[in-house]
C-alpha cells in the first residue's frame, strides 16, 4: 500500500469513528453477524465496492472506496456514510438482492450527514444529481423519507425484527408496530433495480 493510499484510509477509518454514533443512533446498531475489517482504496474502482472475502464468515466485510473519491469532500463523505449505513445490515458473502427500503436507508444517512456538514445546498445539488443520474436511488430515498415522516423510529422498529433490513417483508412492518399504507410497505420491499 502506497503512502497516500495509506493516508487515505487513515482518513476513511476517522470518518467511521467520527460518524458511526450518528448512523447507529438514526438505524440502530449493527446485526450482530456484521464484522467490517476495514478500509481498501483503490485507484481501479469508479464507485465503492464491499469485498466479501471469508466464505465461512459470510457477513464480514471490506469497504473498497475508489481513489478519486478523494477528490470531492461531499461525494466522500456521501460514500462513506452510504457504505457504513449498507454495513449495518451487509448482504454477506453470497450476496443476496437487496431492496428499495435498504438503498433508500443508505441514501437517507448520507441525506442526513451532508445536510450537517455541509448545509442544505449540497442537500440540494445531491438530491438533484441522484434525480438525473440514479433515479432509482433518488426514489427509494423518497420512499424511505416518507416512511421516516411518519415514524421516525421506523427503521429501528424493523431491524429489530429483521436486522438484515433487505430482508424485510411487509408483515415485518405489522410485527414492528409501523401504520404506514399498504402501497408505500410494498414499494420500501421490491426488489432493488438501477
Amino acid at each position: 500500500m502506497s503512502e497516500t493510499q495509506m493516508t487515505q484510509v487513515e482518513k476513511l477509518a476517522k470518518l467511521r469513528e467520527a460518524w458511526l454514533p450518528a448512523v447507529e443512533f438514526l438505524f440502530g446498531p449493527a446485526a450482530q453477524e456484521a464484522q467490517f475489517d476495514g478500509f481498501e482504496v483503490s485507484d481501479d474502482i469508479a464507485k465503492p465496492q464491499v469485498l466479501y472475502k471469508h466464505p465461512e464468515q459470510p457477513y464480514r466485510y471490506t469497504l473498497q472506496m475508489p481513489a478519486r473519491s478523494f477528490t470531492n469532500d461531499v461525494m466522500l463523505l456521501a460514500d462513506v456514510i452510504q457504505e457504513m449505513t449498507r454495513g449495518l445490515y451487509p448482504l454477506g458473502y453470497e450476496k443476496q438482492d437487496t431492496t428499495a427500503l435498504a438503498e433508500g436507508v443508505a441514501i437517507y444517512g448520507a441525506v442526513a450527514a451532508l445536510k450537517q456538514v455541509f448545509g442544505e445546498e449540497s442537500v440540494d445539488s445531491y438530491l438533484n444529481a441522484l434525480r438525473e443520474q440514479a433515479f432509482a436511488y433518488y426514489d427509494a430515498f423518497s420512499y424511505v423519507s416518507v416512511l421516516l415522516t411518519e415514524d421516525p423510529q421506523g427503521i429501528k422498529k424493523l431491524r429489530e425484527v429483521k436486522p438484515l433490513l433487505y430482508q424485510a417483508e411487509r408483515a415485518d412492518f405489522d410485527a414492528a408496530g409501523i401504520d404506514i399504507d399498504r402501497k408505500i410497505k410494498d414499494i420500501l420491499c421490491m426488489t432493488f433495480r438501477l
